[in-house]
């Protein structure tokens, strides 16, 4: 069993026991906690044991669901744990919470990597030998070509004497003219290919662009720590998604690559990844999704969610 299973079995058990009725008792899950570790995690047993005490650990299993696959909540108890541990079991303990949180156990997407050619197998070359059964058909072939070059030969002879008759006629009409007779000016004509279109409309390009500015400037201001100036942009209802206290654990937060996924009237919905650096220079990023308001001015935050983690903390 690894650690990742240490976190399933603890989070089995704690749900397990809220199905029976049980209300969550520290003490009660430090007496498991033996019985759940392998000789392999015995050195993670005093994390464990301070863990289960936590406040962030009672705050979780209070939450509707309990234990809910929240990234933010595994970043607040690993937050604890670093405070006490060593950075060698904050690593292992790291395993542990995502499988105590119902998160995957490595969502980091692997590496695709294009087959290598087979030298054995001979390159296809670009000119091709021609047949050895069409080699016998070489003056069928002469034959042909002579009478095709002939045809050619008249038919330009026909199109040039076509072109001569011609232009022998459009001199012929210039100089029965009257020359008495104003001469017309050339009359411009309009060249399809030129004529300007006019540009398409803006289909709310403006308004996107005002709900991406606001979802990256609130994480900015956060990563300063201009707590006024980021509540200028969310409303109350999202509010509980950008605690400062929260924020202030990490050296720096930022939000990259969102994109619009829907749009109801003025409120658009963006999904972008948000990336947490920690003081030691190891980060965890993670997908979310917004609700922008472009009616205000400027756009409002009124929801935003955890998605998913995408790369754990190192």
């Amino acid at each position: 069993m690894n650690d990742y299973d240490l976190g399933v079995q603890l989070r089995r058990q704690m749900l397990t026991d809220l199905e029976r009725g049980l209300a969550s008792d520290g003490r009660r899950l430090q007496a498991l906690l033996g019985d759940f570790c392998a000789d392999r995690q015995a050195a993670l047993l005093p994390a464990l044991k301070y863990l289960v005490l936590s406040a962030g650990f009672s705050n979780a299993v209070s939450q509707q669901p309990p234990l809910p696959a929240d990234g933010r909540l595994q970043l607040r108890l690993q937050q604890e744990l670093d405070q006490v541990f060593a950075p060698a079991i904050c690593a292992r303990m790291d395993a542990v919470l995502r499988g105590l949180l119902g998160l995957p156990a490595d969502s980091a997407p692997a590496a695709v990597t294009a087959p290598e050619p087979d030298p054995q197998l001979p390159v296809a070359t670009a000119v091709t030998a021609a047949p050895e059964g069409n080699r016998g058909n070489g003056g069928l072939v002469a034959l042909l070509g002579f009478i095709a070059g002939v045809l050619v030969v008249g038919v330009g002879g026909g199109l040039a004497w076509l072109w001569l008759q011609n232009g022998q006629l459009g001199n012929q009409s210039t100089l029965g003219a009257d020359p008495a007779a104003p001469q017309q000016p050339n009359q411009p004509t309009s060249d399809p290919l030129t004529e300007t279109t006019p540009a398409a409309p803006d289909l709310g390009g403006a308004d996107l662009n005002r709900a991406v500015a606001s979802v990256e400037q609130v994480y900015n201001e956060l990563s300063l720590g201009n707590i006024q100036a980021a509540r200028q942009l969310f409303s109350g209802t999202a509010a509980d998604q950008f605690d400062p206290a929260f924020f202030r654990q990490f050296q720096r937060v930022s939000v990259d690559n969102l994109q619009e996924t829907g749009r109801d009237g003025s409120a658009i919905s963006l999904q972008g990844v948000v990336t947490f650096v920690y003081p030691d220079g190891t980060s965890q990023s993670e997908s979310r999704s917004f609700t922008v308001d472009t009616s205000s001015d400027p756009a409002l935050i009124t929801a935003s969610s955890f998605g998913q983690v995408l790369q754990g903390r190192r």
